[in-house]
């Protein structure tokens, strides 16, 4: 395995760029999963009844 030499500044940075990268994954999964249920119905609900509890009959 090849060893990368970084700085302390470089080791600092790569390391709150994967913080940010890890949030972002983390807080836009579901929404994406959501997403991808919504644009293959053929009957796309509005925002509202998306997001309803009651469902639509």
């Amino acid at each position: 395995m090849v060893a990368l030499h970084l700085s302390e500044e470089s080791r600092e940075r790569l390391g709150k760029v994967m913080g940010t990268t890890r949030d972002i994954v983390h807080y836009s999964w579901i929404p994406f999963i959501l997403y991808l249920g919504w644009a293959s119905t053929s009957t796309k609900p509005n925002f509202v009844q998306l997001l309803s509890p009651f469902p639509s009959a």
